[in-house]
């Protein structure tokens, strides 16, 4: 029978072999761990298997239904998920954590490892029930922006006293580790001294630890960072955006964008003089932007544009590729919405945003094609791999 000893063991491997995102357990397969965008067979006891090795005892390895109830009802701190699943007519996401347990004087004793959870259910081949959960490691920690090769020139349009600066991509783009790369940044090296609120679903970096590690070595810190949870402290992002006017932070970062109604109050926060940093689903600036207005009726389509044009500070795309070497890099698109760029925008019908902001792209920002090329020229990717990028992501 699998046990809490064993899901601890496969997660402490994932968290701390590079390159793994996700472990992907379902009832009657064999967990999967996704490295460096493959996915890989785990055994129980944290062996990771080959693609073409070949073992009939994989068989043994596979969860049952039995036990993959057992993993979500631990997950979803002992209690009934399946129930919890078929009320809500929904999937749960949640954080958890663990805990090394080793004898006193051990180096890795207490260490701790941080995990994104999501699970939800469907159907197997007869037609039964089952819970597919996904698991993401998250970094205890993250490092400085230069150690992502994030350029200087976002790092610098970041930062503003009010605005909106949005993080895009496809889940597992590495949107989250940027923008918390950033606030440690801020936190533990900027000259501002800021008030810092997030309202995240779940919480997966805490940064907290970045003002605690200050004390701890006689550095008097100038800002700080509360750190909320959805829906365990605050119901909805957008209440959690309306209550935020009443916090007086100086940057609010909301996870995600994902609806009218947050979107409505992200730009009403901004509009009451505040910096919101958030992220979406899209990959581009252009379909970013047509993303958040088409969300919209028809007739209040226009309003919203020039809502979220004026209130735009930057937008930064990112993708993780296949590397030469079988890793992963980040490519990056981005546009700083300065003065021109807004003037150019609020001019522009909302029919022909996408090729203007193309051209703004190449003029005053950055367009996904540059890295990719960057990226070829170094050999960082194959020529395949350019080539499948280039005809996605090329400049017409």
């Amino acid at each position: 029978m699998f046990s809490v000893e064993d899901l601890h063991r496969m997660l402490i491997v994932a968290s701390d072999t590079p390159g793994i995102s996700d472990l992907d357990f379902m009832s009657d397969h064999p967990v999967f761990v996704n490295w460096y965008g493959d996915r890989h067979v785990m055994r129980r006891d944290g062996t990771i298997l080959k693609g073409d090795e070949c073992d009939v005892s994989l068989l043994h390895e596979c969860i049952t239904p039995d036990e993959i109830r057992f993993i979500a009802n631990h997950l979803f701190r002992g209690a009934a998920a399946q129930e919890e699943m078929n009320r809500t007519q929904g999937g749960l996401n949640m954080a958890y954590l663990v805990e090394e347990k080793h004898a006193v004087g051990h180096a890795r004793r207490g260490a701790k490892h941080r995990f994104r959870v999501n699970m939800v259910q469907g159907k197997n081949t007869y037609d039964e029930t089952n819970v597919q959960i996904t698991i993401r490691p998250l970094p205890n920690m993250v490092k400085f922006p230069e150690d992502y090769g994030i350029p200087p020139e976002i790092i610098r349009h970041f930062f503003h006293t009010r605005g909106m600066v949005l993080v895009t991509g496809p889940t597992g783009s590495g949107k989250t580790t940027l923008l918390a790369s950033i606030l440690r940044d801020w936190l533990e090296r900027s000259t501002h001294s800021l008030k810092i609120i997030t309202a995240e679903d779940p919480i997966e970096i805490v940064l907290q630890e970045v003002i605690h590690q200050m004390l701890l070595s006689g550095r008097i810190p100038k800002s700080f960072i509360h750190h909320a949870e959805i829906p365990g402290n605050l119901k909805t992002f957008s209440l959690s955006i309306r209550e935020a006017v009443r916090r007086h932070p100086n940057a609010a970062l909301f996870g995600e964008l994902r609806d009218r109604e947050s979107i409505d109050a992200a730009l009403e926060l901004v509009l009451t003089g505040h910096l919101v940093l958030s992220t979406t689903h899209t990959t581009g600036v252009g379909s970013t932007i047509d993303r958040l207005i088409s969300g919209f009726p028809t007739e209040e389509k226009p309003m919203k544009k020039q809502d979220l044009v004026y209130s735009l500070r930057l937008a930064v795309s990112q993708l993780l590729v296949k590397t030469a070497d079988g890793k992963q890099t980040a490519i990056r698109e981005y546009l700083p919405f300065t003065t021109p760029v807004r003037k150019v925008l609020l001019e522009t019908p909302i029919e022909h945003l996408y090729p203007v902001i193309d051209r703004l792209l190449q003029q005053y920002g950055r367009p996904m094609i540059r890295d990719i090329e960057d990226r070829y020229r170094e050999g960082i990717i194959t020529e395949a791999t350019y080539r499948t990028l280039e005809e996605e992501h090329g400049l017409v």
